[in-house]
């Protein structure tokens, strides 16, 4: 039972004791007399203890492990923003074949799972639960006979679109799993969109801004997505307080109609970072004294991080502590669905 009591421990670790009661009556495994043996005033380790001893008295090894991965994924779920998502595209789809599109969860994990059988080992094992609109999915792929954490891969797919959000996993495992996930869907291969981050609602609508609604199924399915924002932003204190009067009301209207038609009047999808590899010519040598141009591109990485960092550069901007209009690659980030970017100098024809 040690791997058994490996995944709760992991699972206790990762969980806020305000939640614990909570998720422990919705995960469905103890009966209401086990349930009422648990004393939730006591420490995590305290209960941790009773749980574990709860599942080794069943006395069923393969139904208790299987409870066990799914409690973990709904760990996962309770505690989404404690991972980072990367977002992956289906890509080229298979001549002749149809397009599988999951909405069942059962029916999902039963055919995820025959797709893992053919490319690991039998131990390897795949939970999927249905959580506001969206299949969460825990895959473990074994390598050894230890629970490790780094071997738990976590996905996270809206049924009828071509995207995914998944979490960090091993680069040995990697054809593998795009292999599983590609197959399943009927396409040959699986691609990063180089967006990553912890909000994965955001990373989903940066997705569909970029990718359009035939990506996302059918316009009545797509209406109905819950990581669609309509939640319109904080208005700035100039417009919340009619008695404020501006030296320069003129200047900062139309500095707030400009941003308003590049940011919209929604709020922002959340990103914790942008991420720009500038590869340009250095256009400093004037300022530099016997400076010796060898043709070689100016290198450097310039990084933006925050809460939220698009709202964060808007407000800069309404500001006035950065300079109007923004560049291009500030501005279309919503639209470019991205936010790994490189800048080159442009060539000259």
């Amino acid at each position: 039972m040690g791997f058994i009591a490996d995944v709760l421990k992991s699972c206790f670790s990762r969980l806020k004791v305000a939640d614990l009661e909570q998720l422990i009556r919705q995960w469905g495994y103890l009966n209401n007399d086990e349930l009422s043996q648990l004393d939730f005033s006591k420490s995590k380790l305290c209960v941790f203890r009773d749980v574990l001893s709860f599942c080794e008295d069943k006395k069923r090894h393969i139904e208790a492990l299987r409870k066990v991965n799914d409690l973990d994924l709904m760990c996962t779920v309770k505690n989404s923003t404690k991972k980072k998502w990367t977002m992956y595209r289906l890509q080229d789809k298979k001549s002749g074949s149809k397009e599988n599109w999951f909405s069942d969860p059962e029916k999902f994990k039963r055919k995820l799972q025959q797709q893992v059988d053919l490319y690991f080992d039998s131990a390897a094992s795949v939970s999927v639960t249905l959580q506001d609109g969206a299949l969460w999915c825990r895959l473990y792929l074994p390598s050894g006979n230890h629970f490790m954490t780094a071997n738990a891969v976590y996905l996270i797919h809206y049924p009828n679109s071509h995207c995914f959000a998944i979490s960090a996993f091993k680069v040995s495992v990697q054809n593998f799993l795009f292999q599983c996930l590609s197959n399943l869907f009927g396409y040959h291969t699986l691609t990063s969109m180089n967006l990553s981050g912890l909000q994965y609602k955001s990373l989903f609508q940066l997705a569909f801004n970029k990718l359009g609604e035939t990506s996302f199924g059918k316009l009545s399915d797509v209406q109905s997505l819950p990581f669609i924002s309509r939640r319109k932003r904080k208005a700035e204190e100039i417009e919340r307080e009619p008695n404020l009067r501006s030296e320069d009301v003129a200047m900062k209207r139309h500095r707030s109609l400009s941003l308003e038609a590049a940011f919209g009047e929604y709020q922002q999808p959340v990103l914790e970072s942008l991420r720009f590899k500038v590869e340009a010519k250095f256009m400093g040598k004037k300022n530099i004294e016997n400076f010796q141009d060898d043709g070689e591109p100016f290198r450097c990485c310039v990084k933006f991080e925050g809460p939220s960092v698009l709202d964060g550069v808007r407000n800069l901007a309404s500001c006035g502590l950065a300079n109007e209009p923004l560049p291009k690659h500030l501005l279309r980030v919503n639209s470019l669905g991205t936010n790994n970017f490189v800048l080159k100098s442009k060539e000259k024809s």
